[in-house]
């Protein structure tokens, strides 16, 4: 919901050569450990427990991503080519992915009142129906945003920049950025560690957005708590699960009062709390209208 897929694209195809770990504790971690410390201590300030985070920010699979951060911040909503979901291959897609899962799509309809071509609309916005789900690791982008203000990593955030960008990110407005991040993305980063914690997930092995949102609907992990939900009932809400990822998204709009009855605007700005842009909160409305229109000529739709 912080992701759409065409954003996803872009930050795939800019990144498309993986840079090695800025700091790693293949040798420049020992320079720059004590950055990492704070975090840690933070987070064990906030009840994580110290043993578990020691271990955890131990680990080689660490490293700060300040590349792909500053990838991030040269991105724009008006940028991003959303024509691209309502083209017949798209429509095709979703109609496909509705008929595949049919089944519990209609279950969560009844259940939270939310129509199946909304929730396939949104789910092939953000991961193209769980085909692209983000290739960055969640957990080491969401550090990388917590300690972005810290002078050492804000200047590596700064110098990989693109040039053609530079001209557009004054230095306040890179500090402004980076501000917003920084603070929401510690509580992204505790919400994750604690959801893997639960569900005896290995938080380093999870990837996601630029923004670190995860799953097939794109959850930014705090809400994972709040609307997540367990659709195929197997005790864990699990975001990469078709049935979860359904589920979830259902969940997520019936708490800010989603209405099938109620008009356009009303339901734009449902949309907008899932993801506050207008570009994709029209798409995603014009693209459920499609797969209405495609489902009703349809001859019947399997149930499996």
């Amino acid at each position: 919901m912080k992701n759409l897929y065409a954003t996803a694209i872009i930050i795939s195809l800019l990144t498309a050569s993986p840079a090695q770990p800025t700091y790693g504790n293949d040798g420049n971690l020992k320079e720059h450990h004590f950055i990492l410390n704070k975090l840690v201590k933070r987070l064990e300030a906030d009840g994580l427990d110290k043993k578990y985070l020691e271990r955890l920010f131990a680990r080689d699979e660490l490293s700060l991503l300040p590349e792909t951060l500053a990838l991030g911040l040269t991105i724009k909503e008006a940028r991003l080519n959303y024509s691209r979901f309502l083209q017949q291959e798209s429509v095709k897609r979703a109609v496909d992915y509705l008929t595949k899962h049919i089944k519990i799509l209609n279950k969560v309809e009844k259940a939270f009142g939310v129509s199946a071509p909304v929730i396939v609309a949104i789910l092939n916005v953000e991961t193209a129906c769980g085909n692209y789900k983000g290739s960055v690791n969640t957990f080491n982008i969401l550090a990388t945003q917590a300690l972005s203000l810290e002078p050492e990593v804000y200047q590596q955030i700064r110098a990989k920049i693109p040039e053609k960008h530079r001209a557009e990110l004054s230095e306040q407005t890179i500090k402004d950025k980076l501000k917003k991040r920084s603070a929401r993305s510690y509580r992204e980063l505790k919400a994750l560690i604690k959801y893997a914690t639960v569900n005896g997930i290995d938080p380093l092995s999870i990837h996601g957005s630029i923004e670190g949102a995860i799953g097939l609907p794109q959850f930014l992990p705090s809400n994972i708590k709040r609307h997540g939900f367990d659709g195929n009932g197997d005790g864990r809400i699990d975001l990469f699960h078709h049935h979860d990822a359904i589920a979830s998204i259902a969940s997520y709009l019936k708490s800010y009062k989603w209405d099938e009855n109620s008009d356009s605007e009303s339901k734009r700005k449902v949309l907008l709390r899932y993801n506050y842009s207008n570009y994709y909160a029209r798409t995603v409305l014009k693209l459920s209208e499609l797969i209405s229109s495609q489902q009703s000529k349809g001859s019947g739709l399997n149930v499996n």
